[in-house]
């Protein structure tokens, strides 16, 4: 799988404008068309106003937000349409949705360190966007015996960074798991 950067426009800001210019035209037919009686023309724009104001909520689920250094990967009913990398606010379709099969894992390393002074008892939602910063991973000490049979206690500490967000998703299970498990193997094979 080969990564297709999205490089659509950042028109989120205009789709946000456009959806509540719609709801405030919305309301206002729906209030015209109950107090003034036109007949079938205004049955239906009536009915059209009702409609949008039910189901125009939608169309903001496409809004996202993107901070410096992070990626998303959308996919559209399971097919990969593209990855958005650079910084903005965004409207894709709203029935698109974000991978990133690593959001709940909790390795050693930096990128799922908390800051002090968070709340203990608040649950925090895994977020969907992958980071494109260099983290750190530091696996645990492994006893590990040398060529003689000297048994060494060694640790290992990684720079790592997603440079194909494509691949990091869809070609294995969880990026975090298997990086930290090919730096385990490394450390044995280096010994």
């Amino acid at each position: 799988m080969t990564e297709k950067v999205l490089q659509s426009k950042k028109n989120g800001m205009l789709v946000l404008i456009a959806v509540i210019l719609l709801y405030v035209i919305a309301a206002l037919g729906v209030v015209i068309g109950v107090s003034v009686n036109m007949g079938l023309l205004n049955i239906l724009i009536l009915a059209v106003c009702i409609a949008y104001l039910c189901l125009g909520w939608i169309i903001l689920c496409g809004l996202k937000v993107l901070k410096p250094q992070e990626a998303l990967v959308l996919t559209l009913f399971g097919k990969y349409i593209g990855t958005l990398k650079n910084e903005g606010f965004y409207f894709v379709n709203p029935f698109c949705s974000a991978i990133n099969p690593a959001a709940r894992t909790k390795l050693n390393q930096s990128g799922d360190v908390k800051t002090k002074g968070v709340n203990p008892n608040e649950v925090e939602m895994p977020s969907k966007k992958l980071s494109l910063k260099i983290m750190t991973l530091n696996n645990a000490k492994q006893k590990i015996n040398d060529c003689l049979g000297n048994p060494i206690e060694i640790g290992i500490a990684v720079t790592w960074r997603i440079t194909d967000t494509a691949k990091a998703v869809f070609n294995v299970d969880n990026y975090k798991e298997f990086l930290s498990l090919q730096c385990d193997s490394a450390l044995r094979n280096i010994v």
